[in-house]
């Protein structure tokens, strides 16, 4: 019985294992590609990329993400680039959140910088909820200023200032929230 066996379970083997291989090369796999041709022609023409993401970390060990819908590179100057619908998240080694987005953002990779523009809503895990018409962030440490008005709600109530600077205090080495050039809370306990 056992010399059986072993010519028998072999030969069961094969036959489990052929028809395997027979039965999954009866599906069709040239598909088509998930993409409209017109799609491709449009992005191969005016050089979009898709879904670009950058992402780092600050020698301080936090985390800096920057993701678009779309990007293009600037045609005059080099090093640049103009994205649509960007996203920024800064991650903090506090545990701190805070995020950046806006409709339209110019990306300079030589400086390490990037433009916010375009309706920019700034909001953090401590409870800050911004509007600004642009700002300025840095892409490889922790530093972010409007350039003009900002207003929103925080955790003490509402607050207008001139400007607003996300930066990391030298003596303290903890990341601070400034509002300058005349700032106005309406404290609601």
């Amino acid at each position: 019985m056992v010399a059986w066996l072993k010519i028998l379970l072999p030969l069961a083997a094969l036959a489990l294992l052929s028809t395997l291989f027979l039965l999954s090369r009866g599906q069709d796999h040239s598909g088509v590609l998930p993409f409209s041709q017109i799609g491709l022609q449009e992005r191969a023409r005016e050089e979009i990329i898709a879904a670009p993401r950058f992402s780092g970390a600050t020698t301080r060990g936090d985390l800096i993400s920057f993701v678009a819908e779309t990007a293009r590179p600037d045609p005059d100057l080099d090093n640049v680039a103009h994205a649509s619908n960007l996203d920024a998240k800064i991650d903090l080694t506090s545990g701190t959140h805070i995020s950046f987005q806006s409709a339209n953002a110019r990306l300079d990779s030589q400086n390490e910088e990037a433009e916010l523009m375009g309706g920019v809503v700034i909001t953090s895990s401590t409870g800050y909820s911004l509007h600004s018409d642009n700002l300025k962030t840095k892409m490889s440490e922790i530093g972010a200023e409007t350039a003009g008005p900002v207003y929103g709600e925080g955790p003490a109530g509402t607050v207008e200032a001139g400007k607003m600077l996300l930066t990391t205090d030298p003596g303290s080495n903890e990341v601070q929230l400034l509002f300058t050039n005349g700032v106005k809370l309406v404290y609601q306990p």
